[in-house]
């Protein structure tokens, strides 16, 4: 996993937040909570909001090798351990992001306080814009024996 190496301008992180609130919201088409998700372009982005709503991409992110619950993930001088991850089934196009209908869209944070749903606390979480969810059920089975 790579993290998303340019500077991501205010604009798109306001962006990003917005889209992520509206994807887990109760409208979202459906929304999942998983155990794992895999970022289909690779790229993951560390946001952090603060009380009151600005949004700016994290400092010295160091993204985790998969994002999983456990694994680790360093942003402005601190490690964070991923407890919680979110994927939201989109429900109409969003071109600005790049989003299409039925793409998922999935936040990874420490705790579900993390996962911005409004502008009350500081967060900061991961957002995978495209990412496919780890779905119960669609593991191999296993070989005969």
């Amino acid at each position: 996993m790579r993290a998303h190496t340019k500077t991501i301008a205010t604009i798109a992180c306001i962006g990003i937040a917005a889209l992520l609130a509206a994807a887990t919201s109760p409208t979202a088409a459906q929304e999942l909570q998983v155990q794992s998700v895999v970022a289909i372009d690779g790229k993951a982005a560390c946001v952090q909001m603060k009380t009151g709503g600005a949004t700016s991409p994290c400092e010295g992110f160091m993204p985790p090798p998969k994002v999983a619950v456990g694994e680790t993930f360093s942003a402005d001088g601190k490690t964070r351990q991923i407890g919680i991850i979110r994927a939201a089934q989109v429900e109409k196009d969003d071109m600005a992001q790049g989003i299409k209908k039925e793409d998922w869209i999935c936040v990874a944070a420490e705790t579900s306080e993390d996962i911005p749903v409004d502008k009350s606390r500081d967060r900061t979480w991961l957002a995978i814009l495209k990412c496919k969810p780890d779905l119960p059920g669609n593991a191999p089975l296993p070989p005969p024996e």
